[in-house]
């Protein structure tokens, strides 16, 4: 059997708007779901943590000892994420820095998005805020796992540009790995800024100081996000689909919350002509929330023919259909090919087919 690249991936986090919604429903609830569905196919992932999140539940854990509850229902599972042979890594949403807690309903508000992106922290908060986002993963994870490597991120709303924001912070905290590029995206809106539209048509490069930009001899190993190309019939389709669903309420979602209303914002075009505008509805980000019956065949295809596919999910975002269809996409595809899901091996392989000059 031909071996295929699967890379799967989930932002561990609540909802960052006005309602965050609660860890039980937003995080462990449907995280333990995957948890056993991963478990069953012997497949590997990587949970990039909202690490921001967690030192605001630290900080508050002071007056409120149900954050000191929730910071440890969370810790608890990492470590099973980790004993189970998946990946936790760090992932950062600065404008959790402006969020205001509700003890009455034990959520936060975070409808303050002045500093959404880390490129709009000072100096000296984006050193504090990465420092901290490392260490409080280090704290959960050394005493059960003291040779564990944090070496991989990705930024919080697709938001890594530019990359002289960080590359100070990944040196500092030897972060090797970013899994934040989505090949050709671009988007300008009220809260996110990327584009990636002339990003290099290579699902794994090395990089150096702009993450659109290959270096041979870069420090840095970017390891690409897929984009599905939806057409106007499936995506039609698809969309009756999800509403009948939801009229029979049977894709109830685990998380409740709301998140951050966004906008797109003008006077700003994207480097390359070929770059695809996230509020397009001619392509989708793979992820297993996008998933549904109809799409299928699409991923299924895109992997047979790319030998790649790399989905972002959010477990806040998933119900009962999105995990009977992920597992009925891992049932095939593992009984189809041989599956590697290990990022490290992932990127190894690419670039050793494709050696640094």
């Amino acid at each position: 059997m031909s071996t295929k690249n699967l890379l799967i991936t989930f932002d561990y986090e609540l909802f960052l708007g006005r309602r965050s919604g609660r860890p039980l429903d937003c995080m462990l609830l449907p995280t333990k779901k995957l948890l056993e569905l991963l478990k069953a196919h012997g497949a590997k992932a990587i949970f990039f943590v909202d690490t921001t999140y967690l030192c605001r539940l630290k900080e508050q854990s002071k007056s409120h000892p149900e954050c000191n509850e929730d910071l440890t229902a969370i810790a608890n599972q990492l470590i099973e994420m980790i004993r189970d042979g998946h990946y936790v890594q760090p992932h950062i949403h600065p404008h959790w820095l402006d969020a205001i807690y509700d003890p009455s309903i034990r959520e936060f508000d975070l409808t303050n998005i002045e500093r959404y992106r880390f490129h709009q922290l000072s100096s000296e908060d984006k050193k504090i805020v990465f420092t901290s986002s490392v260490n409080i993963l280090k704290e959960i994870i050394n005493p059960h796992f003291p040779a564990y490597k944090i070496n991989a991120f990705r930024a919080g709303g697709w938001s890594i540009q530019p990359f002289s924001d960080f590359k100070e912070q990944f040196l500092e905290h030897s972060i090797q790995y970013d899994l934040t590029v989505v090949n050709n995206l671009y988007q300008f809106s009220n809260a996110q800024v990327f584009d990636y539209s002339d990003a290099p048509k290579e699902h794994v490069y090395r990089f150096e100081n702009r993450v659109v930009e290959k270096h041979p001899n870069g420090q840095f190993i970017q390891i690409g996000s897929s984009l599905v190309p939806i057409s106007k019939n499936l995506d039609l389709l698809d969309r009756i689909y999800k509403k009948l669903l939801n009229i029979f309420k049977l894709d109830k979602d685990y998380g409740l919350g709301e998140g951050q209303a966004s906008y797109p914002i003008q006077g700003h075009t994207p480097r390359s002509k070929r770059g695809i505008n996230i509020f397009s509805r001619t392509h989708e980000v793979a992820s297993f929330e996008n998933l549904s019956l109809i799409k299928l065949m699409v991923y299924k295809k895109q992997l047979n023919h790319e030998n790649f596919l790399h989905l972002v999910s959010h477990p806040k975002m998933l119900g009962r259909h999105n995990l009977y269809v992920m597992n009925q996409f891992l049932k095939s595809v593992y009984n189809n090919h041989t599956i590697e899901t290990d990022f490290i091996n992932i990127a190894e392989s690419y670039l050793k087919e494709k050696p640094s000059i």
